[in-house]
């Protein structure tokens, strides 16, 4: 489909069950990485509860999925996301799938206005996010990594 760009997820749209009440059928899904970036609960909601981000770092890795969207979906995702209020904003990164082929994605990455130090996931939040790691097989260690963010 013309316009298709890969989309890095990182945070609760690792959930099957997430991303796909967000935008409609996942078409393709592929285990990825992306280099030089942490992962981080250093994102404030409107609601006041932490969420997920990547920050940029040098030597770290940040695991996630890429999936395939269209237009439709990633406008979707950029409504969901609150690209318009600035609460994340898009950018493009390169990854590297399990199989080592290179990809440039779309990554959101939480806006300067709603950074913060560092929070506490709610459980439910934390469960999708973790949920959705273990749906794609992330390496386990990482997984352990970012439940121990979350204490």
């Amino acid at each position: 489909m013309t316009g298709d760009i890969w989309y890095f997820a990182y945070g609760s749209n690792l959930s099957l069950d997430v991303k796909q009440r967000r935008t409609d059928t996942i078409r393709t899904a592929r285990l990825a990485r992306l280099k030089n970036y942490r992962f981080a609960f250093n994102k404030r909601g409107a609601d006041h509860e932490t969420y997920a981000n990547v920050m940029p770092a040098s030597g770290e890795v940040v695991w996630g999925v890429v999936y395939l969207c269209n237009p439709q979906a990633m406008a979707e995702l950029d409504e969901y996301e609150g690209v318009a209020t600035g609460d994340y904003r898009r950018e493009s990164v390169a990854v590297e799938t399990a199989d080592g082929q290179q990809l440039t994605a779309v990554v959101y990455i939480a806006g300067d206005d709603f950074l913060i130090d560092r929070g506490r996931p709610t459980a439910a939040y934390l469960q999708r996010i973790l949920t959705g790691a273990k749906e794609h097989g992330l390496p386990a260690e990482y997984i352990r990594r970012i439940e121990a963010l979350a204490r």
